[in-house]
């Protein structure tokens, strides 16, 4: 028996250390026929799966499917399984053993199929023993290669490279990826590789990624508490680590990334001698490093103790250009602490002084203009830089300078109240478009969606054969992934089902492949019902010749006439309409009674027919209840309506769960119920209060509702709009002012709910308002504020801030338009206080047009 031969019998056996030990054993030469035969039988072995795949698959599914796309990718997938990820590992060894070129040896090892399709194998200790008996020149170079093809933190790769540095002598080859991967890989005691890959963490890219949930407490995490006992252990030095640190930070890099690195610092907790060694490299980091990195290089220089008069200035200088209010005022008390220790550094410090004289808050500003009073004797020998900087400050600060420093007041004109702008015109919703069958990739959307339903509906009842040569050309990439799974629950798997059962009659399983209901929201079940029962009528050859539903404005509501026509065009087929389709097109009509279509309808006999007469004659869906209870906090959607009689319907209108799906096909729903937006509100809002997956997506669709009456779920998804600045946050609001349907007080009422118990900013309400209000709803902005004032003013204990006086301010500007009067007694207070602020300021005129 040949050595080729005994090595083929051990890769069928699959016994890894038995073949190993042969492998080790052979020859020069025999290695090298061995070598040379390893590229055939990879040919012959997949030729043989591929026999038995396609044997089995006939035995299963018979001859008449083996062409179909999804046979043939389930061939392949077979075959792949059964021959190269099957047999990896031998083959692996194999190579390894016998591969003479370093080339060729890295990139065989590197062979994906090698792996199998899902999961990751383990390394064989087999496999890296024989490896390292190669000669080390070798193995440098298959381990450089191999390193070089790493490309992510759990790349398949890894294991083998790691293990393969690990059990020599080889220097790591310069990969960042390859750090990456170490870092993210199982712990190994006594990791050789610890102190030849320990530096790089500090300057490799990815990093702070793949390290970044690392956590101090309430215990040190898996990487912090490893370097902490390698410090202890005296396997680095705090210098190194230290170092290390302060490195990366000058790097630069946003707070994720640095995370890390800021808690590995904090952890080792730098002796002041320490802090003051790098001094020069935490002023450095003062302008413009992430919020947490600042705080951190702040510290250290504090507690170094004194230092030379120009670093304090530098570094006050640094702090008041900063945006964040803290790190400017934590500069400003330096500043303090120094003029009071060394009045003559104050020449020194005033640039840092005027610098937050411009800063955005007006606590610095005011903060810094109190220093310029108080230590005025110091500052006098800047008076004139000083003077210059007074036009940057508000005009009740700049007088204050002015009177010690001299200078021009910035003068603030009186606020113009708004110019009257009318409200843009509605535009009327469109036709919809014509019916057309894309590929699923190009499915997106429920408009898509609609019109290719409605496209293969059509040309299956008029010609089957044109449709299927269509879909072929679409769908030629269908494989049988589509069938895998418990539920078909996005748009791309239904259309690929139904294209494959009109390719090939009968080879899809049956349509019961919906999400369970307990897991879908009302919504989605009822268009997977639609979806579900056209697949099942084509499989029974049983489809209409056109669907019911399919809208005729882009609304998604259905003309009343065209509905009718449809249903003449079934009546005249023979065929009953499909139940949810009925269904469907019911909810779309518009509302209130259509005799005329009604009493057409009921000419027609058919049992679809008298339904459609009936809901056209009696006015459609009456509106259902809806609304809100709160219970501390949560929201619980109340809807409840009165039972039609019809079953999908009934089911579509029950109460949302606080249990569902991640809000599969969101953007359809608004056109399910065109009619009636409260409802689709209601049935978005477990989605926006949980802050689910999409959570805030929702909310957009609340832009394509424009019917029906409208409530407090509608209101607080406005409300929710606003508060995320979202960009459709104005336009819906601005469409509702238009047609007279917001409602503005229960707005206002959300958004104060929204800042209270879910703490969203204040800002981007302020935004989106002051926009609405420059675009006509003015009146309707007014309003909202009106109710929600008392919430967005500074609560107990809490200092102004621009937001505050730009709300205000706002408030003011509309109360004058509107001739607003009525007191808010929250303004009257702030205005009252005394102080001679901004904000006291505004709200003292907000309260003077309102009394």
């Amino acid at each position: 028996m040949s050595a080729w031969q005994e090595i083929r019998e051990l890769i069928a056996q699959r016994g890894d250390k038995a073949l190993a030990d042969r492998v080790l054993e052979l020859t020069e030469a025999e290695r090298a026929e061995v070598a040379k035969q390893l590229p055939g039988f990879l040919k012959e072995s997949r030729v043989s799966a591929a026999d038995t795949a396609r044997e089995r698959w006939l035995a299963e599914h018979g001859a008449d499917l083996q062409d179909s796309p999804w046979a043939q990718a389930w061939l392949r997938r077979q075959t792949t399984d059964t021959s190269t990820a099957s047999y990896g590992t031998a083959l692996r060894i194999v190579g390894a053993g016998t591969i003479s070129g370093p080339a060729t040896a890295a990139a065989w090892l590197a062979r994906r199929d090698f792996d199998p399709a899902w999961g990751s194998r383990p390394l064989s200790p087999e496999l890296l023993r024989v490896v390292t008996s190669r000669p080390a020149g070798w193995q440098a170079e298959v381990a450089t290669r191999l390193t070089e093809k790493i490309r992510t933190a759990g790349d398949r790769l890894a294991p083998l490279v790691l293990g393969l540095l690990r059990a020599s002598s080889i220097e790591p080859p310069r990969h960042d990826p390859l750090v990456v991967a170490w870092l993210a890989a199982a712990e190994v005691d006594d990791d050789p590789l610890l102190g030849r890959l320990l530096p790089r963490i500090f300057e490799a890219e990815g990093i702070g990624r793949v390290l970044r949930e690392e956590r101090l407490t309430p215990e040190p995490t898996r990487w912090l508490a490893r370097l902490r006992d390698v410090l202890a252990a005296g396997r680095v030095s705090r210098a190194e680590l230290l170092d290390g640190c302060v490195s990366r930070f000058l790097r630069g890099g946003d707070a994720n990334g640095l995370r890390f690195f800021v808690r590995l610092h904090e952890m080792i907790e730098p002796t002041p001698q320490e802090g003051a060694e790098r001094a020069r490299d935490y002023l450095r980091l003062l302008p413009a490093a992430p919020g947490p990195v600042a705080e951190l290089a702040l510290t250290q220089l504090r507690r170094t103790g004194p230092q030379d008069s120009a670093d304090v200035g530098e570094a006050v200088d640094a702090l008041a250009f900063r945006a964040e209010a803290k790190l400017a005022r934590a500069g400003l008390t330096w500043l303090d602490e120094q003029v009071r220790r060394a009045p003559a550094s104050a020449e020194e410090l005033a640039p840092g002084l005027v610098t937050a004289f411009a800063h955005s808050s007006y606590e610095v500003q005011r903060r810094a203009v109190t220093l310029a009073i108080k230590h005025a004797a110091a500052f006098q020998a800047s008076a004139a830089l000083i003077a210059e900087a007074v036009p940057q400050l508000p005009a009740d600060l700049g007088e204050q300078v002015a009177a010690k420093f001299g200078g021009d007041i910035t003068t603030h004109p009186t606020p113009t109240t708004f110019t009257p702008t009318a409200l843009p015109a509605l535009a009327k919703p469109e036709p919809f478009p014509d019916p057309v069958i894309w590929s699923a990739y190009a499915l997106h959307g429920w408009t898509a969606g609609e019109l290719w339903l409605a496209a293969f509906v059509e040309q299956a009842g008029r010609d089957r054969a044109a449709l299927r040569e269509k879909l072929k050309a679409e769908f030629h990439w269908l494989d049988h992934q589509v069938y895998v799974g418990n539920a078909w629950d996005l748009l791309p798997y239904w259309s690929s089902a139904l294209a494959g059962e009109m390719i090939s009659p009968g080879a899809s399983p049956d349509d019961r492949r919906w999400s369970k209901p307990a897991q879908s929201s009302a919504p989605f079940m009822f268009l997977q019902r639609r979806f579900s029962e056209i697949h099942l009528a084509l499989r029974e050859d049983a489809l209409p010749p056109v669907l019911l539903a399919t809208p005729t404005l882009t609304s998604g509501h259905v003309d009343p006439d065209v509905l009718v026509d449809r249903l003449e065009a079934c009546a005249a087929a023979g065929v009953e309409p499909l139940v949810a389709d009925l269904q469907q097109a019911l909810l779309r009509l518009p509302r209130g009674s259509h005799p005329a279509a009604a009493e057409r309808a009921a000419r027609l006999g058919s049992s679809a027919a008298v339904a459609v007469a009936a809901w056209l004659a009696e006015g459609g869906l009456k509106d259902p209840e809806t609304g809100l209870l709160e219970e501390r906090g949560r929201l619980i959607p109340v809807l409840r309506a009165e039972p039609t009689g019809h079953e999908l319907i009934d089911e579509l209108l029950a109460e949302p769960s606080r249990r569902s799906d991640h809000g599969h096909a969101m953007d359809w729903w608004p056109s399910m119920l065109p009619s009636h937006r409260d409802v689709v509100s209601v049935s978005f809002l477990p989605y926006v209060q949980f802050k689910r997956h999409r959570s805030y997506a929702c909310t957009r669709q609340l832009v394509l509702l424009t019917d029906g009456p409208v409530g407090e779920a509608s209101a607080l998804l406005v409300a929710f709009l606003l508060a995320d600045r979202d960009e459709d946050a104005v336009p819906t609001l601005l469409r509702m002012a238009a047609t007279g349907d917001l409602p503005a007080e229960a707005v206002g009422r959300w958004l104060s709910w929204l800042v209270r118990w879910k703490k969203l900013e204040k800002r981007p309400v302020l935004a989106s308002l002051t926009e609405a209000a420059q675009q006509g709803a003015h009146a309707q902005v007014w309003e909202i504020l009106r109710i929600a004032l008392p919430v967005l003013l500074p609560g107990q204990d809490e200092r102004p801030t621009i937001t505050h006086c730009e709300t205000v301010a706002l408030a003011a500007d509309l109360a004058v338009w509107v001739g607003a009067r009525g007191e808010i007694p929250a303004v009257s207070a702030h205005a009252g206080s005394g102080r001679g602020s901004r904000f006291a300021r505004e709200c003292a005129r907000l309260r003077d047009q309102l009394g």
